[in-house]
């Protein structure tokens, strides 16, 4: 993992921690979410800006919380706002 100068974006940590080293595709991870592959390929673009319902339907693919994605995304636009 690269040295970051500002948070990450949900993409980048998608990316980082679950897709590259699960060598899982981002169809896969899309059919786990029970996203749509394309509003998926958004989301790990950062085309994307996360809601409550994204950050839910991420926490139950990737059994996380849906707070643990909301707080990056928060973090990400907090660090764009300056």
């Amino acid at each position: 993992m690269q040295i970051l100068h500002s948070p990450p974006t949900v993409g980048e940590i998608i990316n980082e921690l679950y897709l590259n080293p699960a060598n899982v595709s981002q169809q896969e991870a899309a059919l786990l979410c029970q996203i749509e592959d394309t509003l998926f390929a958004k989301i790990v673009n950062g085309e994307v800006r996360i809601g409550y319902e994204l950050a839910y339907k991420l926490s139950k693919g990737f059994n996380t919380t849906h707070t643990f994605w909301l707080n990056i995304q928060q973090d990400y636009e907090k660090s764009q706002n300056k």
